[in-house]
């Protein structure tokens, strides 16, 4: 691998094209670009929810409980686009299809959220904010999961 690494910079540009399209350094890197694209917009799908929550309960002054599913619904949205679109580049055509196993996958994941948050929030009376941030990364390391491997995987 270290000498495919070497061969990628020692050679033109023509060469390193041909060398990236067929080996693993390009699976790797194909890899390494998504996985840091789905953190990136894990980021921003964590900030449209908490945004959403602080929006709801503390400016409408919704019901926490209420807020923090009205905040999910929202992100769910922001992440199918950016995770079809700009993550996973899915070419897939049954778009209602591959839509209802990513809703279900965050149905899950927000049912563990919102189980999460009312463990935190309402039994140990930890800080609102704080719990959604923590209950997050967890989320955003499922959903990756789920994503890569059922959602959007290759067929």
């Amino acid at each position: 691998m270290i000498r495919e690494i070497i061969a990628i910079f020692s050679c033109s540009d023509i060469s390193k094209s041909k060398i990236l399209k067929n080996n693993r350094i390009s699976k790797i890197i194909n890899a390494k670009r998504e996985m840091v694209l789905y953190i990136i917009f894990g980021v921003f799908t964590t900030l449209v929810n908490i945004i959403s929550y602080l929006l709801f309960a503390k400016i409408f002054g919704i019901n926490n409980l209420l807020s923090n599913i009205m905040a999910w619904f929202f992100s769910i949205v922001f992440a199918y686009i950016t995770n079809r679109i700009l993550v996973f580049e899915s070419k897939n055509e049954k778009i209602l299809h591959e839509f209802a196993l990513f809703v279900t996958g965050r149905g899950l994941s927000g049912i563990l959220d919102s189980f999460l948050f009312y463990i935190s929030v309402v039994v140990l009376m930890l800080n609102d904010v704080t719990s959604k941030i923590v209950i997050n990364i967890i989320v955003i390391i499922i959903n990756y999961i789920l994503s890569k491997e059922i959602i959007f995987k290759e067929k």
